[in-house]
């Protein structure tokens, strides 16, 4: 099973990879640390999940200045290009900010998968609100993966 971890904060990213590990150990984890990477791995292949952050920068961070334009919602892009290759990998939105903007509007993250899976039309499973001093973020992940691991294990993937 392949899952696609796209975050550029390597605490955040470290956090998340434990939980991955503990609960998918058989996963093999690729990571994305921009846009561009992001775009790249999800055209190239299906993943059994996208583990998808919202503020991402345009590049990977190479040298001084590097990384590009940071985007508050670089996610959005990544989704963007999911619905134009009818991607069918799953996603789950981790982020470290309350709401999700979205076509000018506000969205709690309570009720932001499902307004993501309409605008998008992606299969987004959940978005989750990441605090790096609180550890409730965890518990909803973990579920997520089980059900995901029960599901593939059912599907055969």
């Amino acid at each position: 099973m392949k899952v696609l971890l796209v975050e550029d904060d390597e605490f955040k990213a470290t956090d998340i990879l434990k939980v991955l590990e503990e609960s998918l150990a058989e996963a093999e984890v690729l990571r994305a640390m921009s846009v561009t990477s992001a775009m790249k791995a999800i055209n190239s292949e299906t993943f059994a999940l996208v583990v998808l952050d919202m503020s991402l920068p345009t590049f990977e961070m190479s040298g001084p200045g590097g990384g590009g334009s940071p985007q508050g919602q670089g996610g959005l892009e990544v989704l963007r290009l999911a619905r134009r290759l009818q991607h069918l990998s799953p996603f789950i939105v981790v982020t470290q900010y309350p709401d999700i903007e979205l076509d000018g509007s506000d969205i709690p993250l309570s009720t932001a998968a499902k307004a993501l899976r309409t605008r998008f039309g992606v299969n987004v499973r959940a978005c989750l609100l990441y605090e790096f001093d609180r550890d409730n973020w965890r518990a909803p992940l973990r579920e997520h993966l089980r059900q995901l691991a029960i599901e593939t294990r059912e599907d055969g993937r």
